[in-house]
């Protein structure tokens, strides 16, 4: 009587393990896209606060404050204060 061998089932080896490799990183999805916001030198920052300066019925932004992945980032642009900007921290040093 011969014993039993898995050598049979070798190739599907490689497969269960790629599938449960991705498995893996679809359940921990947020916290590879919190990663990837940190990591990463571009990507998404909301508006917490802006100042502004009345000139009659006309308003004047002095600065605006963005949180991100990059941390605060302060930005005196003038008239314009969106809530949601996309910022490249390698061209803002």
């Amino acid at each position: 009587m011969k014993t039993y061998s898995p050598r049979k089932f070798r190739p599907l080896l490689w497969a269960s393990t790629l599938l449960r490799g991705i498995v893996y990183l679809l359940r921990h999805w947020f916290l590879i896209l919190i990663a990837a916001l940190i990591i990463f030198p571009t990507g998404p920052h909301v508006l917490v606060w802006y100042s502004y300066t009345n000139y009659g019925a006309y308003k004047s932004m002095n600065e605006c404050v963005y949180l991100g992945g990059g941390g605060l980032v302060e930005i005196n642009d003038g008239d314009n204060c969106p809530v949601i900007v996309i910022f490249d921290r390698r061209a803002m040093h």
